[in-house]
């Protein structure tokens, strides 16, 4: 494939990703004015004491997700399916136990990322101009909890299926499925998951855990690198996000986006690190063995 041709696939994902980017902003507030909170900032909503507003808000959130990511990512991807514009990800022999290893990589992970964010968040008070943003951030906070923490069972299944399905299944097409394929059609494979990690990260406009996403984002890209499967990476993320939002139910509001209060030993994080890494390599082995066999 040429560099025109390239170029003019990048220019046609960035017009999708725009029409996305305004169409969420007419459409979404809509969800806001179905519930009757028209002429409301955000900020105002939060503070109603209707049931609702947890509602009204996960259904802004569903709509803003699946406008800004999902149909911009979808679009794309059926475009260079009929024409091969960008070629897929290569496919090998992928069995299941890649797919156990694939899937622990994340959980395994935590630990590291936990700590980093730790770090990250003391350091972040201590800068003047990182601390505006952290304290910016508190307000982020307050929206995603009321989301979270709902009064019903049928607020609560509504709120898995907006932050753990829809949240990781919307991305993972968007920003592995379409951003990180097409990084891989023209760099290295090092360079396109880092890449991928970064628009990962910049796309959550969320700067108190850009440690986490950066590790999140590079271990979901890797996973779609190594097996070429989008369905793995959807998987992953998937139970990442699960595992984040009960881990965050069990620990009470005023925790979502904090580090763990539950303080590990170094050498836990070590281990679970090491083991990660280990589960990463073994992958590549097997890759590679798969190949060799050919």
């Amino acid at each position: 494939m040429n560099a025109n041709n390239s170029r003019r696939e990048a220019l046609l994902f960035l017009m999708a990703i725009i029409c996305g980017a305004v169409t969420a902003i007419i459409f979404a507030p809509s969800a806001l004015k179905l519930f009757g909170f028209s002429n409301m900032t955000i900020q105002e909503i939060i503070t109603r004491p209707e049931e609702s507003v947890g509602r009204s808000l996960l259904l802004y959130q569903a709509t803003g997700t699946v406008l800004m990511f999902l149909l911009p990512g979808v679009f794309i991807i059926n475009r260079w399916s009929q024409g091969n514009n960008i070629p897929q990800l290569k496919k090998h022999k992928w069995g299941f136990v890649d797919t156990l290893l694939a899937l622990a990589l994340l959980p395994l992970l935590l630990p590291l990322m936990d700590w980093l964010s730790s770090l990250w968040n003391t350091l972040g008070q201590k800068i003047p101009l990182l601390s505006d943003l952290f304290d910016q951030y508190d307000a982020n906070t307050a929206l995603i909890e009321k989301m979270i923490f709902l009064p019903s069972i049928g607020d609560s299944i509504f709120s898995v299926l907006v932050f753990v399905i829809i949240a990781a299944i919307s991305e993972e097409i968007f920003f592995r499925g379409a951003i990180q394929r097409m990084l891989h059609n023209n760099r290295k494979p090092y360079a396109a998951i880092l890449l991928g990690a970064t628009a990962f990260a910049i796309g959550h406009m969320n700067i108190v855990q850009l440690p986490f996403l950066i590790i999140a984002g590079s271990s979901l890209g890797f996973i779609y690198w190594i097996s070429g499967r989008i369905w793995v990476s959807i998987s992953a993320h998937v139970l990442h996000n699960g595992l984040t939002y009960f881990w965050t139910l069990s620990s009470g509001p005023g925790s979502y986006g904090e580090p763990s209060e539950a303080t590990l030993d170094t050498w836990q994080i070590l281990l679970c690190t090491i083991l990660a890494l280990s589960a990463g390599f073994a992958l590549m082995k097997m890759q590679k063995r798969v190949l060799l066999d050919r």
